[in-house]
């Protein structure tokens, strides 16, 4: 397998954990008290932004020539690790 397609599969792997883990937060959503429903609500927004925003970028990654991809890793490790960050964040701050 090529690097680029293992690297492919590892962000393929990621953003299904984060489905995971957005499917967990809306869960607990639901459980919550109303002053934290509300913030739940626009952590999971904000989440399913961030996610929306890694899946185009993992869709160009697949598109674009193999000379180019390796440009465009950097800018797609950036976003991944920002929406990893924030996940642990939000997961902290509402641990149960």
């Amino acid at each position: 397998m090529s690097v680029r397609r293992d690297y492919l599969n590892k962000l393929e792997v990621e953003l299904s954990e984060w489905d995971d883990k957005i499917k967990r937060f809306e869960i607990q959503a639901q459980k919550a008290t109303l002053e934290n429903k509300l913030e739940y609500i626009e952590h999971v927004a904000h989440l399913k932004s961030k996610q929306k925003i890694a899946r185009k970028k993992h869709e160009e990654l697949e598109q674009v020539h193999e000379s180019v991809w390796e440009g465009l890793r950097d800018g797609i490790d950036s976003i991944f690790d920002d929406m990893l960050s924030y996940t642990e964040a939000v997961m902290s701050k509402f641990k149960d």
